[in-house]
C-alpha cells in the first residue's frame, strides 16, 4: 500500500510561515500576570502539580518527665518509641516481648502499625508514663 502525499497547500503554508516580532513601547507593553500559586503555574505549563504531603512522622504521646515519645512513622507504617536515654530493663523486656525491633540508626523501637499494635502502643505509652499503673502488660 502506498502512502498518501500531503497536499501542496499544507506544505506551502508550513514553509512560508515566519514569526513576526513587533517592537512595543515600554509604556504600553502589557506584562503577563504572575500565576497565583505554584499549582497554577505548573498547570499552565502542562505539568501535574506536586503533592503536598505532610511529614512522615507524627508524635502521638510524649512524656518529657520519663524521657520518651511514642509516634507513628507513616512512611514505613510503623509505631515508634523513642527514648532520650536507654530505657530500663523491664521496659526493654516488654518491648521485646511484644515484637518491637530496635533501629539503631534512629535510636527507636518500632513495630508494624496494625490495628492491634496501635491499641497496644497506646496502652504501653500510658503504662511507661505511669498514667495507668494497674494495667498488666
Amino acid at each position: 500500500m502506498s502512502r498518501k502525499k500531503q497536499s501542496n497547500e499544507t506544505t506551502d503554508i508550513a514553509t512560508n510561515t515566519t514569526a513576526v516580532s513587533e517592537t512595543t513601547n515600554s509604556a504600553t507593553a502589557v506584562m503577563d500576570a504572575a500565576p497565583a500559586t505554584d499549582a497554577q503555574a505548573s498547570a499552565d505549563n502542562g505539568q501535574v502539580p506536586a503533592k503536598n504531603w505532610g511529614p512522615p512522622y507524627k508524635s502521638i504521646f510524649s512524656c518529657p518527665s520519663k524521657g520518651f515519645e511514642m509516634g507513628e512513622d507513616r512512611q514505613f507504617k510503623q509505631r515508634v518509641f523513642k527514648f532520650l536515654d536507654k530505657p530500663e530493663e523491664d521496659v526493654l523486656a516488654v518491648l521485646k516481648d511484644h515484637g518491637f525491633t530496635y533501629r539503631a540508626a534512629e535510636k527507636a523501637w518500632t513495630v508494624n502499625a496494625t490495628a492491634e499494635n496501635r491499641v497496644l502502643t497506646d496502652r504501653l505509652a500510658r503504662v511507661f508514663a505511669g498514667v495507668d499503673q494497674g494495667m498488666e502488660l
